[in-house]
């Protein structure tokens, strides 16, 4: 098989790849708006940006998230925002400090909190921010947010790595219960021209499918995180079911039907299962942008062959 064939099968791998990718993307979203991944994880950088004590037995950290400004960034009395904007952060932080007087510097602000800055960690931060910024207001606040970005650096590689974690075990789960064989995939479309045939227009009406939710989703308005929860559920759903219809409208088998009958089949099947995993894992937007690409190196074609010099005439 070489050529057109070649391209067309590996089209109806990346069509695989790309649907139940979504669907490993869009599970793994409403995972994490039902657990509130992100705004734990943001507690938890703030918690350790802002360890220490605001005043005798007052936690900095619960001050900070009883703020005003940070409620209203807040769903409900005790709930956490999912994402506070350094600006924010600089305010509230110059807020608690200073307190209600007016006449109160940040100087004298941070010498007020309890302890020493070697058993009050907000207070070693924050002493050293007073003399970088020689105790002024605006810079105080430039270099809190900055602060604050720097350690969000870091919860991002948390977060990221938390949903690395989530993302393969969902990809493992779905390929392992369909039995979606990368190798098993490849050899059905290798000798089977009108699986091939299927798999290119399902491919090419998979993607237009999904740019058509893609704008439909950026020009919906805003919803809660209640409602983009339980939104994520759904289209994690339906996400599965097009995955599977889109599997079985190309005639290819799904679930386990007939088991390895020997220990050379019993290890292709386990490679072909490792590959789709660690493929599906990459999720939908990766093998989106790859199969785009791909379709348009198949709709151009190769070049046609320039044609010869007319032969000039002998004098």
């Amino acid at each position: 098989m070489f050529g057109l064939e070649t391209l067309d099968a590996l089209i109806g791998l990346m069509t695989v790849y790309f649907t139940f990718g979504i669907a490993c993307t869009a599970i793994v979203e409403a995972i994490s708006a039902w657990s509130n991944i992100r705004s734990k994880n943001l507690e938890m950088a703030l918690k350790e940006l802002f360890s220490g004590e605001l005043a005798p037995n007052e936690q900095f950290i619960s001050q900070f998230f009883a703020h005003p400004l940070i409620q209203s960034l807040s769903k409900g009395k005790n709930g956490l925002p999912s994402y506070i904007p350094p600006e924010i952060v600089g305010q509230v932080v110059e807020s608690l400090v200073v307190g209600k007087s007016v006449m109160a510097t940040l100087s004298a602000g941070v010498s007020s909190l309890p302890g020493t800055a070697e058993n009050n960690r907000i207070k070693g931060i924050l002493e050293t921010v007073v003399m970088q910024t020689e105790n002024d207001a605006r810079q105080f606040r430039k270099a809190v947010a900055k602060q604050f970005d720097a350690v969000m650096d870091r919860a991002s590689g948390w977060y990221k790595r938390k949903t690395q974690t989530i993302t393969l075990i969902v990809a493992a789960v779905l390929v392992l219960s369909g039995n979606v064989d990368s190798i098993h995939i490849a050899t059905v479309l290798a000798t089977n021209p009108a699986a091939r045939e299927k798999i290119v227009n399902i491919a090419q009406q998979t993607l237009t499918e999904a740019k058509k939710r893609a704008e439909e989703k950026t020009s919906n308005t805003p919803k809660t995180d209640v409602e983009q929860a339980t939104e994520k559920g759904t289209d994690a759903t339906a996400e599965y079911k097009r995955a599977v219809a889109t599997f079985e409208a190309t005639g290819l088998s799904f679930g386990w039907k007939d088991l390895p009958q020997n220990v050379w089949e019993y290890l292709a099947k386990a490679v072909g299962l490792l590959v789709t995993i660690f493929a599906v894992s990459l999720g939908g937007q990766f093998w989106f942008d790859t199969l785009q690409r791909v379709m348009q190196i198949r709709s151009t074609g190769p070049k046609p062959p320039e044609p010869d010099p007319p032969a000039r005439k002998k004098k």
